[in-house]
């Protein structure tokens, strides 16, 4: 893969985060989520409900979130190498991470995200999308387990 075209097309800043979506999720692909990435990856998690920022996401307290017991945000940071992924835990129907396209330096950095998307896609049997922020119609990236496909549509903003 061509780094330069991945940068200009791909990781370019055009004043928005990429978005990471998993669509049509369950509290059980949630789970198996927060298991991968609490195994796997350096996290920060400020726990609202102890008030103490914690190393692992306790999923216990994302489930009493969408159950409607606390009324605070929850959001994790989880770390690929020196790429900041946030996680927002807004729905139980679609896990969403959020990047900013300014960390990717280097191929290395994308083949890492790309690593981190091929192994959620295959623990969860489903798709992964990656857009533009805030818009879903404009597709960079599909994966579906070890298949990669880079879409470089016309984007917004270039």
């Amino acid at each position: 893969m061509n780094w330069d075209k991945l940068k200009n097309k791909i990781y370019v800043w055009d004043g928005g985060w990429l978005d990471i979506h998993v669509h049509n999720t369950t509290r059980s692909e949630w789970q198996k989520w927060v298991n991968y990435v609490n195994q796997n990856f350096k996290i920060e998690w400020y726990n609202c409900k102890t008030e103490i920022g914690e190393a692992k996401i306790d999923f216990s307290v994302i489930e009493e979130f969408w159950d409607g017991c606390h009324d605070f945000i929850l959001t994790a940071k989880v770390f690929i190498e020196d790429i900041q992924v946030n996680v927002h835990f807004f729905d139980e129907t679609e896990i969403e991470n959020d990047i900013d396209p300014r960390e990717f330096k280097t191929i290395d950095d994308h083949n890492n995200l790309i690593d981190y998307l091929k192994k959620l896609s295959n623990i969860l049997n489903k798709e992964v999308i990656v857009t533009p922020e805030n818009c879903p119609e404009i597709i960079l990236m599909k994966i579906k387990g070890e298949s990669v496909e880079i879409l470089f549509p016309q984007r917004l903003f270039n």
